[in-house]
């Protein structure tokens, strides 16, 4: 039998730790109180990028007696085994927030269940996350799973960024009262622009088209084309974006150049027309008026009604309101841009969170 032959007899899961036994690596801690942040994003999903950036700002900001340390996702096996021999009592441990708890993207949500399972003498926060989920015998055997797992932890806090996450999972683990469930807005939100380090130097001129052309993505072919005629009927320039550049193990200079850059991008736009969470977002934070448009669940439209409802610089259209576009357009196009000090909540919206990370 050859080598190859020989690898597929091997159990994924024994593959894992193999990987993870030979590459285990130490991890120097600072000796005061430490909160960590788990699957950091080191990949170049801006979006992700900027709720990692923000996490730790608001993290800095909350607790000023702890050490923020971040743990980059791709070595959370790596140096699972270090951190878990340093641990102390007090030590808080924070996960990322984001979009991927649920079966859309699995090896994210494993990771999450590894953190979990690690540390079950500390206080676990899971910042703001968009649960999927559907009715297939596939999903409700995630959703089987990530109840097994997270309730098991005895002082587990699971925060969602949008009402109907936050129903599911009251629902989920309603049998459950150690497991605390918050709704607090996406943990980018607690930001502003000049925080995530952009500057303000164009003068705003042009369209940007940052849509998606992923699984998520909701809009049809004659969607797209309607877009892109009212978009080229305003006789600006447009320039196509996205929020994601690709890339994997990036070092944190990187990223930070992604996520200014991206913001750059954005403040020097007349308008944005996007359907990601992010893009959303990141367009408010610059103070660029937004055009937001669905993708294929809930987050972005849930996340608009539940915060950002009267924004003044924000449209949200449903898919059967497109062929509308293009007045909305024109009014966005008429509107000046905010500043980039604002943040698009309140920070008191956070204060739920703010008592389950600091123990008030």
């Amino acid at each position: 039998m050859n080598t190859t032959a020989i690898k597929k007899l091997i159990p994924l899961r024994l593959k894992k730790y193999l990987a993870t036994y030979m590459c285990a690596r130490d991890l120097p801690l600072p000796s005061s109180n430490r909160c960590f942040i788990f699957l950091a994003a080191d990949y170049g999903n801006i979006g992700d990028i900027a709720i990692s950036h923000a996490q730790k700002q608001y993290l800095q900001h909350v607790m000023t007696d702890y050490e923020v340390v971040s743990v980059p996702i791709s070595q959370t096996r790596l140096v699972l085994n270090s951190i878990k021999q340093q641990i102390k009592e007090n030590d808080i441990v924070t996960i990322i927030g984001g979009g991927n708890m649920g079966g859309t993207y699995p090896d994210i949500e494993e990771l999450r269940q590894v953190v979990i399972k690690a540390f079950p003498a500390n206080r676990i926060v899971c910042f703001p996350q968009t649960l999927d989920w559907s009715d297939f015998a596939k999903s409700k055997r995630v959703l089987h799973r990530i109840v097994n797992a997270y309730a098991k932890h005895p002082d587990i806090h699971i925060f969602a960024r949008e009402s109907m996450t936050a129903a599911k999972l009251s629902k989920l683990f309603a049998e459950h009262s150690n497991v605390h469930i918050g709704l607090v807005p996406d943990i980018v939100m607690s930001a502003n622009a000049a925080v995530l380090g952009t500057t303000d130097k164009l003068a705003p001129s042009g369209i940007l088209r940052c849509l998606r052309d992923d699984k998520e993505a909701a809009l049809s072919g004659e969607q797209y084309a309607m877009i892109d005629k009212a978009l080229a009927d305003t006789g600006y320039q447009i320039e196509k974006t996205d929020t994601h550049a690709g890339g994997s193990q990036l070092d944190e200079a990187h990223c930070s150049k992604l996520l200014t850059d991206k913001l750059s991008q954005f403040r020097a736009a007349k308008l944005v027309v996007t359907d990601r969470l992010h893009g959303m977002i990141l367009c408010l934070l610059s103070g660029t008026p937004c055009l937001v448009l669905p993708n294929s669940n809930h987050k972005i439209r849930q996340t608009q009604l539940d915060w950002l409802r009267n924004h003044p610089r924000l449209v949200f259209l449903e898919l059967d309101e497109i062929s509308e576009i293009p007045k909305f357009i024109d009014r966005l196009l008429s509107l000046p841009h905010g500043t980039m000090i604002e943040s698009p909540v309140h920070i008191n919206e956070y204060n739920d969170l703010k008592k389950s990370v600091a123990r008030i």
